[in-house]
């Protein structure tokens, strides 16, 4: 086994998704003790050839390839081409099925039975899986998830949704994020980073983190909360915590579309602070997760986001506008510090932030142990792939993984 398919979102716009990458490849060239060549689908081959150490061959999937995001002939020719397929990220769930511009549930759903009839090799990479609320939606699942070498999951709510739908698939393992492994930047580097957002050696700061979709995906369902609500309403809870802490606040965006929701808040912000703004655009992964784990505290609505900040150790706090927000922080045994969007208000935001403050040092406390055990948990997907290039039984390769 030489060559791997990833399929996920690889769009370059994200930050988040930028790390898992890394955490998959990193990890995986680490247990095989050597560099693999990853084909990547994705719209952004530029991003791909920049971004990695690794051996990449970025595969592009715009309309002139005959693509429609996922769903086309690029990706089809990569996983018959390469020795294995693997799955990462959170791409596993039935909002607009079959839009293959937005989900790729469906576009998965079509091409992996015919890797599979090749005889390829298929699995899922510490992935998060739904929400999946549609029949049609739970049978393409199921169906997929039956086919794979093996599952690893980031979550017992992904592990259990798996087992919900009826996958009788014996190969699946709660793992943890394969972002929780990448390597930030250096300490120089983010030092320079800092003062050039002017914020120097030692000042505490708020990291704050949002994005465009608000509570438009919170469970349960909700009327939604309108985007002058939610600048409103966190905007005064802001300054009012800068105000009691004499914080500065630095704005992070992890996804290049949060930035004018993030702009639109930072102008709501107490004029006379220091408020600044850094993001992905400009800034790796990398740097990202070193400029979080700074921080005095990270209030983040973005999964990856608490992920990056809290694997640097830099104490964290979230708004969950997704399940997965909620269960990341219940995998930390931090499950009261992430707040449902029913307690979205300006006293429910300001009490949420003020406990995170006090509590930040107890909080790193609990990453402090937490997040080694996560890091390792999140390599026993990449001791599989590695059973796999050796060409040892995935069988009896599983249940050593599991046991140990």
């Amino acid at each position: 086994m030489e060559t791997v398919t990833l399929l996920g979102s690889s769009s370059g716009r994200n930050a988040g998704d930028a790390a898992l990458m890394s955490g998959v490849m990193d990890t995986v060239d680490a247990a095989c003790e050597k560099q693999l060549l990853y084909e990547i689908p994705t719209i952004n081959k530029r991003f791909v050839r920049a971004s990695y150490a690794n051996r990449t061959r970025p595969i592009g999937m715009m309309p002139w390839n005959l693509s429609l995001k996922m769903f086309g002939l690029p990706t089809y020719r990569s996983i018959m081409r390469t020795d294995l397929t693997l799955l990462f990220d959170a791409i596993l769930f039935d909002r607009s099925l079959y839009n293959p511009l937005f989900n790729f549930l469906s576009t998965l759903y079509c091409l992996l039975p015919l890797a599979r009839k090749r005889g390829k090799r298929l699995g899922c990479f510490n992935v998060g899986a739904g929400p999946v609320d549609t029949s049609h939606g739970r049978k393409m699942l199921r169906e997929i998830a039956e086919q794979m070498d093996f599952i690893t999951v980031r979550d017992q709510e992904s592990y259990e949704i798996f087992k919900d739908i009826g996958v009788d698939n014996p190969r699946i393992l709660l793992a943890a994020d394969a972002a929780v492994n990448v390597v930030p930047s250096t300490p120089d580097r983010v030092d320079h980073i800092l003062r050039g957002v002017g914020i120097h050696s030692g000042q505490e700061f708020l990291a704050i983190n949002i994005n465009k979709y608000l509570d438009t995906w919170a469970r349960p369902r909700r009327n939604p909360l309108g985007k002058d609500r939610f600048l409103a309403v966190y905007a005064q809870a802001i300054n009012r915590i800068a105000s009691e802490t004499d914080a500065s606040v630095l704005f992070v965006t992890t996804q290049h579309h949060d930035v004018p929701i993030t702009k639109a808040l930072m102008a709501k912000i107490d004029c006379s602070r220091h408020v600044a703004h850094l993001g992905n655009i400009d800034y790796s992964h990398y740097d990202i997760k070193g400029v979080l784990g700074r921080a005095s505290l990270l209030f983040a609505m973005r999964l990856h986001a608490s992920i990056l900040g809290s694997s640097a150790l830099g104490p964290v706090i979230g708004l969950a506008y997704q399940p997965k927000v909620e269960f990341y922080f219940n995998s930390l045994g931090l499950s009261d510090y992430s707040l449902s969007f029913d307690e979205f208000c300006e006293e429910g935001l300001i009490d949420h932030l003020r406990r995170g403050w006090e509590n930040r040092e107890s909080i790193r406390e609990v990453l402090r142990n937490r997040i080694p055990a996560l890091q390792r948990e999140a390599r026993k997907a990449a001791e599989l792939v590695a059973c796999i290039y050796r060409g040892e039984d995935v069988n009896e390769a599983f249940i050593r993984i599991q046991s140990g």
